[in-house]
């Protein structure tokens, strides 16, 4: 830009009428909707991941790159540790692994406690 478009175009951005104060219409809570309740059981049928952690391991690439069929990777908690069960990738407690018919399970052990937010868990 030239001297005399810049010395224009700060003019036109200095000029009163370009910037003009916004404004915005009250907010207004719906009457009644401050009273309203909502059951607990909406959340019912909501479906959660949950996930056992039974450790973890570091490794380089190249190492994982070698693994084959059979091979055991350790993991850094030891054998018999509690594994620390995950909702929705959210810390919730820790359990036993158990064995149910061929398949694995967690005994629950511990469930964190967390602290409740006011106005969240109330009916």
């Amino acid at each position: 830009m030239k001297q005399d478009e810049i010395r224009d175009f700060l003019k036109r951005m200095s000029a009163p009428d370009t910037v003009k104060k916004v404004e915005f219409p009250l907010f207004e809570v719906p009457p009644g909707r401050d009273k309203m309740k909502v059951s607990i059981n909406f959340i019912d049928d909501l479906q959660v991941v949950i996930t056992a952690e039974l450790g973890q391991a570091t490794m380089k690439i190249k190492d994982i790159l070698k693994l084959g069929e059979g091979a055991v990777i350790e993991l850094e908690q030891p054998a018999g540790e509690n594994a620390r069960v995950l909702v929705n990738d959210q810390k919730f407690g820790t359990g036993e692994v158990v064995v149910i018919g061929g398949n694995f399970g967690i005994r629950m052990d511990s469930i964190y406690q967390t602290e409740r937010k006011e106005g969240i868990g109330k009916v």
